[in-house]
């Protein structure tokens, strides 16, 4: 294992600057940080360089190396750094024990045809905690795929990837896709658009969301945009008692998700 202890020394520079979008683009890399989201990366992803700080004191020990060991034999390169260094890599404002340099796995819409299911379609959502939630809730629902369109945060920002918890290597996401493009795919693939709404739309709950289903989540501000809704064959709301306006959009797609896992379980025998 090497050591490093100044900030600017070449391979620190590069991994520091994979906290800027155009960087993770130019390396098509990015970082994760975490004993846990590490060895998800190290389990299902591509480790390209592992920093482990010098002087980590951490209750699970044997974890944190056989994390390490892993890393290394499957070729990843392995750094022991000072706190200094660890500070001008990670993100967060307290270094944890390691990050990593990870390569980016994204899928195109082709890839996410053979899947079939339900998929998870996000709308100019603009909060990177909100998105990586929403990739994490997508994950835990047994949703085949996510599809990022154009106008959402970056999936791959420290703050998203640190919110999916390591499910961002767990499932296939495209992104950067635009309407057009989508909407032709999902009429091409046999996918009925559900968008989540007021004004037209059928109780959640009353709805079948069996089959090839895109839900579509939309922005925070304004929500899904008109021609999505134009294009959607469902459109639903979720019945609230409360007197809150809305849920935040995490939570309801949290909600719709979970209601297609229970129909498909249920559909499948299983309840």
């Amino acid at each position: 294992m090497k050591e490093l202890t100044s900030v600017n020394n070449p391979v620190v520079k590069d991994a520091a600057d994979l906290k800027q979008k155009k960087n993770r683009a130019e390396q098509n890399a990015f970082l994760v940080e975490g004993l846990r989201s590490v060895e998800e990366a190290v389990s299902y992803g591509t480790v390209r360089q592992l920093f482990v700080l010098a002087a980590a004191k951490t209750p699970d020990e044997a974890r944190m190396q056989a994390i390490v060991g892993q890393a290394a034999a499957a070729g990843a390169d392995l750094y022991s750094v000072s706190e200094q260094v660890m500070k001008k890599i990670a993100d967060t404002e307290t270094p944890q024990a390691l990050t990593a340099v990870v390569t980016k796995q994204t899928s195109s819409l082709d890839e996410l045809t053979a899947l079939g299911g339900t998929i998870l379609v996000l709308d100019r959502i603009g909060d990177p905690g909100n998105l990586g939630t929403m990739i994490r809730t997508a994950d835990a629902a047994g949703v085949s795929g996510v599809v990022l369109l154009s106008g959402c945060t970056d999936a791959f920002a420290p703050k998203a990837v640190r919110s999916t918890m390591g499910s961002l290597l767990h499932i296939p996401v495209a992104e950067g896709v635009s309407e057009d493009d989508f909407i032709s795919w999902a009429e091409g693939s046999g996918y009925q658009l559900l968008a989540t709404c007021l004004e037209g739309a059928g109780n959640l709950y009353h709805t079948d969301l069996q089959g090839r289903v895109a839900v579509v989540i939309g922005s925070e501000a304004s929500g899904v945009s008109d021609s999505l809704l134009a294009a959607a064959a469902k459109k639903v709301f979720i019945p609230m008692e409360g007197r809150a306006e809305s849920l935040n959009a995490a939570v309801a797609a949290g909600v719709v998700l979970f209601e297609c896992l229970r129909q498909r379980v249920a559909g499948n025998g299983k309840l």
